[in-house]
C-alpha cells in the first residue's frame, strides 16, 4: 500500500515540472552565453557533455550535443524530484513560494558548483564575478520559481 496518499498522481506534475524547469535553465544558458560570447550557444551542451562524461567519450559533435541535453535534462529531473520529495517532509519549504525558490535555487547551484561540477573537472570551483551571480540567478528563476509554484499549487490542490 502507498504511504502517502496520491503520491502516484504527482508523477505526471513532476515530469511536467522538470520539463519546465530544463527547458527555462538551458534556454537560459544559451542567451547568456550567447550574449557574452556571441558564440553557438550549442557549445553549452558540448560543454555538459564533456564535462559529464568526458571529451573522449563522443567524437561526433552532433553526438556530444544531444547526449549534453540529455545529461543536462537528467539532472533537472534530479533536482525536480528532489525537490518534490522534500517539498511536503519541510513544511519551512511551504511558508513562501519567492523564499522557497531562492533557497533551492541556491541549494542547486551551490551543489552544483561546489560539489559536483568540482569532482567532474577535478577543479575547485572559482569566483567568476558576474558569470557566477548570472547563474546563480538563473538557477533561482529557472529551476527554484517553477517547483516553489507548482509544487506549492499541486499539494494545495490535494490539500
Amino acid at each position: 500500500m502507498n504511504s502517502q496518499p496520491g503520491r502516484t498522481h504527482s508523477a505526471p506534475v513532476i515530469l511536467k515540472a522538470g520539463l519546465l524547469a530544463g527547458t527555462l535553465d538551458i534556454l537560459s544558458a544559451f542567451t547568456y552565453y550567447y550574449i557574452k560570447t556571441g558564440k553557438n550557444p550549442m557549445n553549452v551542451l558540448t560543454y555538459v557533455s564533456n564535462t559529464a562524461l568526458g571529451k573522449e567519450t563522443f567524437s561526433s559533435t552532433a553526438v556530444q550535443q544531444l547526449t549534453g541535453l540529455l545529461v543536462h535534462f537528467a539532472i533537472a529531473f534530479g533536482w525536480t524530484v528532489l525537490f518534490f520529495l522534500l517539498y511536503p517532509r519541510l513544511k519551512f519549504l511551504q511558508a513562501n513560494r519567492i523564499i522557497t525558490a531562492v533557497l533551492y535555487g541556491s541549494f542547486v547551484w551551490s551543489m552544483m558548483n561546489l560539489v559536483i561540477l568540482p569532482v567532474w573537472n577535478h577543479k575547485m570551483f572559482q569566483y567568476k564575478g558576474e558569470t557566477t551571480i548570472v547563474n546563480w540567478l538563473i538557477l533561482i528563476v529557472a529551476i527554484g520559481m517553477p517547483l516553489s509554484f507548482i509544487a506549492s499549487s499541486h499539494w494545495q490542490k490535494r490539500g
